[in-house]
């Protein structure tokens, strides 16, 4: 009897250092051992940590104030949950999905197109709005570089768009639907849209790809811009929370509809 229970002991001690060795491993190598943040969890924390971009239609500094259409509507959610935010600020959309999915955030707070491929990596929640993505380029009696009247005179031009952009993946399949073998796709890190607009107006970059209301924002301040050329069709928008948080995507979907009541009013 007691040879069986060392041998069982034995076994035990051996699990416990396989366990802690493949945890030492998976550090070393920079991953994260993931653990569930829903609701519950965050409410625990004290706090929910929101990342969002870095650009006037999200969040920016204006004097002593903080602006911007997606940063109220995260103040107007925090007061619905009665909890505080801490807001992060990050561009690269890739980085925030990241984030998400290794519980450094629990929302990331920017209109992304709903699309399949998005759908693989987080939870949607309910539309915010929708939009389309438009080609920015210069006017055509302002610019040294060819004027694109038509979808078919993209391939061989370098066109920008932001870090990690979700407009890669709509451009990749436009590619596709012309037959051409590819669309020269430039990123830039840490630029924002209107920031990449405001480079096609100074000259410094010929073509970006921007949503519609920031491309029509940026058109109304820099007036060389032409920005007739739809890259998609509408699309809905919605933020991203991860897949293993059902209880605090049906929070915020229930806000959302309050939202949506007061609008229609």
């Amino acid at each position: 009897m007691q040879k069986i229970r060392r041998i069982h002991v034995l076994l035990v001690l051996v699990m416990v250092l396989v366990i802690a060795s493949i945890f030492t491993f998976l550090s070393n190598r920079g991953e994260v051992v993931v653990t569930v943040r829903d609701w519950p969890e965050i409410q625990e924390s004290g706090k929910l940590v929101v990342v969002m971009e870095d650009s006037p239609e999200s969040y920016m500094r204006h004097g002593d104030t903080i602006v911007g259409e997606q940063y109220g509507l995260v103040q107007a959610l925090s007061e619905r949950l009665k909890i505080p935010v801490d807001i992060r600020l990050e561009n690269d959309l890739q980085k925030s999905i990241v984030g998400l999915r290794h519980c450094d955030y629990d929302i990331v707070a920017r209109p992304l197109p709903v699309t399949t491929t998005m759908r693989d990596m987080v939870a949607f929640t309910s539309p915010l709005k929708t939009d389309r993505q438009v080609l920015v380029q210069r006017v055509k009696d302002d610019t040294s570089a060819v004027y694109v009247s038509s979808l078919l005179e993209l391939p061989h031009k370098p066109i920008y768009v932001t870090a990690n952009s979700p407009y890669i993946q709509r451009l990749q399949n436009l590619a596709q639907e012309i037959a051409t073998d590819g669309i020269d796709v430039q990123q830039m890190p840490d630029y924002n849209e209107e920031q990449l607009a405001m480079l096609v107006s100074s000259k410094d970059i010929d073509y970006a790809v921007c949503d519609y209301e920031t491309a029509q924002r940026s058109a109304s301040v820099y007036k060389n811009l032409d920005i007739s050329l739809n890259i998609s069709f509408s699309q809905l928008q919605a933020w991203a929370v991860r897949e293993d948080s059902p209880i605090l995507l049906d929070s915020i979907n229930t806000w959302m509809k309050t939202l949506s009541k007061k609008k229609k009013r």
